[in-house]
């Protein structure tokens, strides 16, 4: 990904900087001053040392052929005595070479190099009306750290809804090869209708939701750009549904077939299979929160609302096992403490085992890449 900045610096700039660079970000500034100031200022940003070549000016764009542009842009920060015109022509080099390129601009004559980028960005305060028309967003208080909090709040959503999908995906994925396995062994059915339309509320209420407001992951955020084509469900996402879907119908048909010891059904086998069911449902929520960092690091308090809707979400399942009118409507009975604690050992498997894969993983990649860094030398 690419950003033109602006100049002068002002307050707060030159760490916007430093870490959109320090997300993968490359920083350019365009700037129609001398190259004495645009050095200056560049190096005050901490876009060249001072005294550096890495700086092309007006003049030398025009000279250029486009491909010339393009194999030497990757090493120049700074462009110097520019018109409108050759930020066109930065744009189109950026391009290229496979960046996604986002560029500011506030004067009319820019806004033809703003429709071209990938991300036009006008200046709210300073734009032209002709420049925001032509923007694809707009910077209402004109301040570069605006950018770097949306690219953050960008990451964290688009991982925010993979980790939603995946839950929901998982419990879907569970409920339905559940009841399929059932059919197909031809035992009785292990939930009756107004269960799983509970679980269906509670795969789609509280906890799904809270999974949206999750906080921004500082090891997500500190990631490069990703690929404006790579898709939400991708193969990672679909090993994790696929790996959790199976613990829980493993679990859940365990307990059912167990408690279903005297061939006959009982409320006391569907309660027993429902509320492991609904146990699997919170503890699969917890496993993805995040996909990589484990709950430990991740910190249990640091997403409240997800505490309040698994909190909900287990006080209405007890309603429903202990209320006597939800006894009748959801055909359960009461539990003893033992068998709650033994419903909860058991569903919380899909988190350990969530938790071995992301170790495997981190104890993976930190192997190879230990490896590769020793054979370079």
């Amino acid at each position: 990904a690419e950003y033109m900045g602006f100049d002068p610096p002002r307050e707060g700039v030159v760490d916007s900087v430093r870490i959109l660079r320090g997300q993968g970000v490359s920083v350019r500034m365009i700037t129609g001053d001398s190259q004495e100031t645009a050095v200056a200022v560049g190096s005050r940003l901490g876009l060249c040392a001072a005294g550096a070549t890495r700086a092309l000016s007006g003049s030398q764009l025009d000279q250029a052929e486009e491909h010339e542009l393009a194999e030497s842009i990757d090493d120049v920060t700074i462009f110097y005595r520019t018109t409108p015109a050759h930020k066109l022509k930065i744009v189109k080099a950026l391009q290229s070479r496979g960046a996604i390129v986002g560029m500011t601009g506030d004067g009319v004559n820019d806004a033809v190099a703003l429709r071209a980028a990938h991300i036009g960005i006008a200046m709210g305060l300073s734009g032209t009306d002709v420049c925001k028309e032509a923007a694809d967003m707009i910077l209402v208080d004109d301040d570069l750290q605006t950018i770097e909090a949306a690219m953050e709040e960008g990451k964290s959503l688009f991982y925010n809804i993979r980790n939603f999908v995946r839950f929901q995906l998982s419990t879907s994925v569970a409920a339905l090869a559940l009841i399929g396995l059932s059919t197909a062994a031809k035992i009785p059915n292990p939930l009756n209708a107004m269960q799983i339309l509970w679980i269906n509320i509670l795969m789609d209420g509280p906890p799904a939701q809270s999974l949206g407001v999750e906080p921004a992951d500082p090891m997500i955020v500190k990631q490069p750009p990703r690929s404006s084509r790579e898709p939400i469900i991708n193969r990672d996402l679909i090993f994790n549904v696929l790996l959790s879907a199976a613990v829980i119908v493993a679990g859940t048909l365990y307990v059912f077939v167990n408690e279903m010891a005297d061939n006959g059904v009982t409320p006391r086998d569907t309660t027993m299979t429902f509320t492991c069911f609904v146990f699997f449902d919170m503890f699969n929520a917890l496993s993805c929160r995040s996909q990589q960092r484990s709950i430990i690091s991740i910190g249990l308090l640091s997403n409240p609302m997800f505490l309040v809707a698994v909190g909900a979400s287990l006080l209405g399942q007890m309603l429903v096992i202990y209320f006597p009118p939800l006894q009748r409507v959801f055909q359960t009975e009461s539990l003893s403490a033992a068998d709650l604690g033994f419903l909860a050992g058991l569903s919380s498997t899909v988190l350990i085992v969530s938790e071995l894969k992301k170790l495997f993983i981190y104890v993976w990649h930190h192997r190879n890449f230990s490896l590769f860094k020793k054979s370079t030398y």
